[in-house]
């Protein structure tokens, strides 16, 4: 670890923290969102995003105390420092497993995307190819490399928010989205579910930490304020969905946000909604890049090593996207991996802050 922390290519900035935090969050689950969450929220589904907003800020609380305490280490090798070596190796083994599973699940949303909207006729496996093999030519660089890529594929964030304006020239209905509340708080939740869902990726902060240069004070307050642009952006597109679309209509819509693009036509451009998918490309296979860094970096290997055992992922993860997955298989695959994913990224790092305290498990730093 000793050897990373000295390599200048592995260090970050405050500034590119906050792009990588916003990178791995926005992606594949933006565009279905809106009509994954109103199945249950309803009207009401543009107050679950903010929900999840803050179930995402309690986390970012209880990672920024456990980081602390080891500021010069990453997550799997703090799980070994407070749980011991074999217990520690076993639990990264399922962060490892979480991380190849939700960027083999990422990848089946976006193939399923492309293949439904851009190119129908391709096979699947050769538009997964195609994915991968950039998105593993950007993971096996170096993090700087990544986080200079991520803040220029923000740049594409802001391109939809642009382009989202537009849509407020077509008709909007307020009454959607009335009585407020009327979905009651059970519901709200539920759909507050299915937003911290999309919200995943906020758990890299685990492994960026050590890599931040110069001193660490300010980064708990850049994290902070990814999160609440985040929830924010959600929100916003959530509530725009909501009063452009019927329950009935959001019900039938896969993506509404393209849809909602779709309805946008000028003299010289149509097809507003293709011509953004096309570029919305970029920060959908940020979050492949992401996990595939994770699942790598989570192996503790050294730097040496390092491309080949990207490689090894991207291979796994295109082993992944060759089971055939319709809608049922998809679903379920997603529901197991929700489970994984929410023992990783919420119930250990619990668990280690609360054992660091109990065992009285820290590490001396100056930094800290």
């Amino acid at each position: 670890m000793e050897e990373e922390m000295t390599d200048k290519n592995l260090s970050i900035t405050k500034f590119q923290l906050f792009f990588i935090m916003l990178q791995s969050q926005i992606g594949v689950g933006l565009l279905s969102l809106p009509n994954v969450v109103q199945k249950t929220a309803k009207g009401d589904g543009w107050i679950s995003p903010l929900f999840a907003g803050v179930a995402v800020q309690v986390m970012l609380v209880i990672y920024w105390q456990l980081l602390k305490r080891f500021p010069n280490l990453i997550y799997t090798e703090i799980t070994q420092k407070i749980l011991g070596r074999f217990l520690g190796k076993l639990i990264n083994l399922v962060i490892y497993m979480n991380f190849i599973l939700v960027g083999g699940l990422v990848t089946i949303l976006f193939i399923k995307i492309i293949n439904l909207w851009l190119l129908p006729l391709t096979p699947n496996w050769i538009i997964s190819i195609l994915i991968l093999t950039a998105c593993i030519y950007l993971a096996v660089s170096d993090l700087r490399i990544i986080a200079r890529f991520f803040v220029l594929a923000t740049s594409l964030i802001l391109l939809l928010l642009f382009t989202s304006l537009l849509s407020w020239f077509t008709p909007k209905e307020i009454q959607y989205i009335l009585p407020i509340g009327s979905s009651g708080i059970k519901n709200i939740l539920l759909g507050t579910n299915n937003s911290l869902l999309a919200m995943l990726g906020f758990e890299g902060f685990l492994f960026m930490f050590p890599f931040i240069i110069d001193n660490k004070k300010g980064v708990f307050k850049t994290i902070s304020m990814a999160n609440i642009f985040i929830a924010i952006f959600y929100t916003y597109f959530i509530f725009l969905s909501l009063i452009s679309f019927s329950t009935d209509q959001l019900a039938q819509m896969r993506e509404p946000i393209l849809n909602l693009l779709r309805g946008i036509t000028y003299k010289m451009v149509d097809r507003v909604d293709l011509i953004f998918l096309s570029i919305w490309i970029v920060p959908m296979a940020t979050s492949i890049i992401a996990y595939l860094f994770l699942a790598s970096k989570s192996m503790n290997v050294k730097k040496k090593n390092y491309p080949r055992v990207v490689l090894l992922n991207g291979f796994i993860i295109f082993l992944i996207t060759l089971i055939p997955h319709n809608d049922a298989t998809t679903t379920l695959f997603n529901k197991y991996v929700t489970y994984l994913s929410y023992g990783v990224v919420f119930i250990i790092p619990s668990l280690l802050l609360i054992l660091s305290f109990l065992f009285k498990k820290h590490e001396s730093s100056e930094s800290a």
